[in-house]
């Protein structure tokens, strides 16, 4: 919202988020608007959610959600991804009735989709048959978060962000929640029979196991050989520091020294 140093000693922050939430509407014609706050403006007490309000009631046709956790609020991240996630599904979940078109419906959850992980693990789900409802958040779609209530089962790829909403959907409506982990041969080996347990899909996902195996163990098998011992220091960012570091050296060998 451009606020100046004028704007916050008059405590103008809520007109100038009126102004710029409404000629976002104009200029972009969404169907909803997301809300963060700041620092300053949370020093200065403006009330979001009321502005939010403002703006349904003058356009019923555009939806807009607040996130109150400025700097991420709290001593680390994690606080902020849990009001992130209460909220959502305290204001959101539950609007909208999604077309179910399997009998094996989940929601994924926690996964970004940073480096193109998600695609991977969703041919995945679609060769076992599963439909995925949505993913929360990476490339999410607005309607999809909206109908997470729908889905059987909540697989979680990062606890650290998200496990506060599936933690709710069990509370709410009983989703039981599975812990799985998208990195490496091994895990992801495992994660897909853990799914395919619970849905009665092992044979399904024994044969993607099975098929995936033969296309890629020969090439890992020859680096393994190669980087057996090898030091290495890793920089890949925090959400996957444990899952890389513990992974390369369980299957490649790999020292890692430093992350």
């Amino acid at each position: 919202t451009d606020l100046s140093e004028t704007d916050v000693v008059m405590g103008r922050g809520e007109k100038r988020l009126l102004h710029g939430i409404r000629q976002a509407v104009e200029t972009y014609h969404p169907a909803a608007v997301f809300v963060y706050a700041t620092c300053v403006t949370a020093l200065i007490g403006d009330d979001i959610k009321a502005v939010a309000k403002k703006v349904m009631k003058d356009r019923p046709d555009v939806d807009v959600f607040t996130v109150e956790c400025p700097g991420f609020a709290g001593v680390s991240q994690s606080k902020g991804h849990h009001v992130l996630n209460i909220g959502w599904i305290d204001e959101k979940v539950g609007n909208v009735e999604p077309k179910i078109t399997s009998d094996y419906v989940i929601n994924y959850v926690g996964e970004y989709n940073i480096q193109g992980d998600q695609e991977v693990m969703l041919d995945f789900f679609k060769r076992m048959g599963i439909q995925v409802l949505s993913t929360f958040t990476g490339n999410g779609k607005y309607d999809d978060l909206r109908a997470m209530h729908k889905a059987q089962l909540n697989v979680l790829e990062c606890a650290r962000s998200a496990e506060y909403i599936c933690n709710e959907l069990r509370v709410r409506y009983g989703t039981p929640r599975l812990d799985i982990d998208g990195f490496g041969h091994e895990m992801v080996s495992e994660s897909l029979l853990k799914i395919g347990l619970f849905f009665g899909l092992e044979k399904e996902a024994q044969a993607i196991i099975d098929e995936e195996s033969a296309r890629w163990r020969p090439e890992l098998d020859w680096y393994a050989k190669r980087l057996k011992g090898v030091k290495v220091c890793l920089w890949p960012g925090g959400s996957k520091l444990w899952h890389w570091a513990h992974i390369i050296e369980k299957e490649m060998g790999l020292d890692v020294v430093s992350i």
